[in-house]
């Protein structure tokens, strides 16, 4: 099992332009509604590394996206985002609190099966939107990977004092799939 902590999340910009949300929708080859229907804000979220959260409202749609990765590119670069991540309160295990889906391009990955630091941006803007219930420890389990025949889960634990999100972990069981030296 690898855990890593992150700092402490930076919430960067709701997007609430009706454009903005029809471009977002556009790439991910889904309706508007599928996003404007969930009632939780599209918002880029940074624990390190700036991330564009979209609500999905279902798993259906979460799994039949056709995602145009060219216009994945420009949206990133409009909103200064390192990737878009999808969830849906729906999932495929019970013991899931959410389905997600990372699409990283501008980071060369059309479709990352396992992100742990998209994963802190999520817990943080779950708990900052009241999407799951909050407590000094919240701790959410995020299924990714499922359409690319790699599912994973990534636990995130989230620790906040008095509504202030002080430290965020991620961790999860590991596979190596590569091994090799950086030589500098």
């Amino acid at each position: 099992q690898v855990i890593m902590s992150q700092p402490s999340p930076q919430f960067i910009d709701v997007i609430t332009q009706a454009e903005a949300i029809y471009d977002i929708a556009k790439a991910l080859g889904i309706h508007r509604s599928l996003i404007a229907d969930t009632l939780f804000p599209v918002e880029l979220v940074s624990t390190g590394l700036p991330v564009l959260i979209v609500p999905i409202r279902s798993l259906t749609a979460a799994k039949s996206m056709e995602v145009d990765h060219s216009e994945v590119l420009e949206i990133c670069a409009r909103f200064g985002a390192n990737g878009i991540m999808i969830f849906t309160t729906m999932t495929v295990e019970e013991s899931a609190t959410v389905h997600t889906r990372m699409f990283a391009d501008p980071i060369g990955i059309s479709e990352d099966p396992a992100t742990g630091s998209a994963s802190g941006a999520l817990g943080a803007y779950l708990v900052k939107n009241g999407v799951v219930e909050v407590g000094p420890t919240t701790e959410v389990v995020m299924e990714q990977g499922y359409e690319i025949d790699r599912p994973s889960r990534i636990l995130v634990q989230i620790f906040s004092d008095d509504d202030v999100i002080k430290e965020i972990k991620v961790g999860g069981q590991v596979v190596m799939v590569a091994e090799g030296k950086m030589v500098y």
